[in-house]
């Protein structure tokens, strides 16, 4: 299945509608509707999940959910990016090391012609 029916996904998580309207009506998630039915498409329920647990754990209201779920994307990318930098760092110091082993004709360099 692609989508969830509002309604199962409430009666599920034991909340009402209005909740799910309410993100929806924030742009915390988009609604699809499917034969006069308001639907959650499969890729959004995951990031549902989330909004109910910030919203029924800490009580937060949309605007709240919104800046945390910000935050979290912004932590995800700094993650990634901090990632391809000691990837690079690695990479530099192996090449590093491995200069340092060849010698140094390998960096061309002048040396001793048995004068």
């Amino acid at each position: 299945m692609n989508h969830i029916t509002i309604e199962e996904f409430c009666q599920h998580y034991g909340v009402e509608v209005r909740l799910i309207q309410e993100f929806a009506d924030y742009g915390l998630v988009q609604l699809q509707t499917n034969q006069n039915h308001q639907v959650v498409p499969a890729s959004e329920i995951k990031q549902l999940e989330r909004m109910l647990r910030l919203a029924l754990d800490l009580d937060l209201n949309p605007e709240g959910i919104d800046v945390i779920l910000n935050m979290r994307q912004e932590m995800q990318r700094l993650r990634r990016k901090a990632q391809r930098l000691q990837n690079r760092l690695q990479q530099l110091e192996q090449e590093r090391h491995w200069n340092l082993l060849a010698g140094p004709q390998s960096r061309g360099h002048i040396t001793d012609l048995g004068e």
